[in-house]
């Protein structure tokens, strides 16, 4: 499970998103393994929420 503030890459398209698209976890769901990604652009601005599964994104390091 990841906590708020995690650092994540996507893995899948979603909302006009492509793969790959860098974010930060922003709130968890307490009835299952999704969370609200805020997105980010290449400058590192937040461009938008998406709900994710964990098995949607991964950690960036």
């Amino acid at each position: 499970m990841l906590e708020e503030y995690t650092k994540v890459k996507t893995l899948v398209e979603k909302d006009g998103f492509p793969a790959g698209t860098i974010g930060i976890v922003v709130s968890l769901y307490e009835n299952g393994p999704a969370y609200e990604v805020e997105l980010w652009d290449s400058d590192s601005n937040p461009i938008d929420v998406v709900t994710y599964t964990f098995d949607e994104i991964e950690v960036v390091l």
